[in-house]
C-alpha cells in the first residue's frame, strides 16, 4: 500500500521558499507606508494651499484695496476657519469646506491629541522645512507670506527633504 502525503524535505523546502520571499516582500510594503504617508500630507498641503489662494482672491476682490486689510488669511481665521472682522466684506466666510475643515497631518505623532493633529501653528519667523514646538503635529502657517507646511519631520527619511519641505 503507498502512501499519500509531502515528505518532510518537501515541506522544509515549502517554508523555506515562503521565508526568502517574505523575507524580500515585507520590506517594500513596509516603504509604501512611508510613500502613502507622504502622498497624503502633499495631497493635505495642496488642498489647503489651493484655499489659500482662493481665499487671497476673494479677498482681492472682495475687500477695499484702501484699507490696511491682510492680503493672506490671519492665523486666527484660519485656525477658525472662517474670516473674521480684518476682512469686514468676507467676514463669517468660510475659508475651507466647513464640514471637514483643515485636514489632520498624516505624520502627526502618535501621542499628539487629534486637536493637535489638525492645529495651525503660527509660524512667522519660521521659513518651509522648520518646526515649531516640542510637539510634532498640526501644520505651520506664515501669514505674512501664506506660507503652509507640515510641522512634522518624523517618517525617518534619511535624505534631506522630509515631509515639512512641500
Amino acid at each position: 500500500m503507498r502512501r499519500r502525503g509531502f515528505t518532510l524535505i518537501e515541506l522544509v523546502m515549502v517554508i523555506l521558499l515562503l521565508s526568502v520571499l517574505a523575507a524580500v516582500a515585507i520590506p517594500n510594503f513596509i516603504d509604501f507606508r512611508t510613500d502613502a504617508k507622504n502622498a497624503a500630507t502633499q495631497g493635505a498641503i495642496g488642498a489647503v494651499r489651493s484655499a489659500l489662494s482662493i481665499a487671497v482672491a476673494a479677498v482681492s476682490l472682495k475687500e477695499d484695496p484702501t484699507l490696511p486689510s491682510p492680503k493672506y488669511p490671519t492665523i486666527l481665521e484660519l485656525q477658525g476657519n472662517t474670516f473674521t472682522s480684518s476682512h469686514p466684506n468676507l467676514s463669517g466666510v468660510s475659508i475651507m469646506d466647513p464640514s471637514s475643515g483643515l485636514p489632520k497631518n498624516p505624520w502627526s505623532v502618535s501621542t499628539a491629541s487629534t486637536a493637535w493633529q489638525n492645529s495651525v501653528f503660527h509660524c512667522s519667523s519660521a521659513t518651509k522645512g522648520d518646526l515649531t514646538g516640542t510637539v510634532r503635529a498640526g501644520w505651520c502657517y506664515r501669514e505674512t507670506a501664506g506660507s503652509f507646511w507640515a510641522n512634522t519631520n518624523v517618517n525617518g527619511s534619511t535624505g534631506t527633504k522630509t515631509e515639512n519641505y512641500y
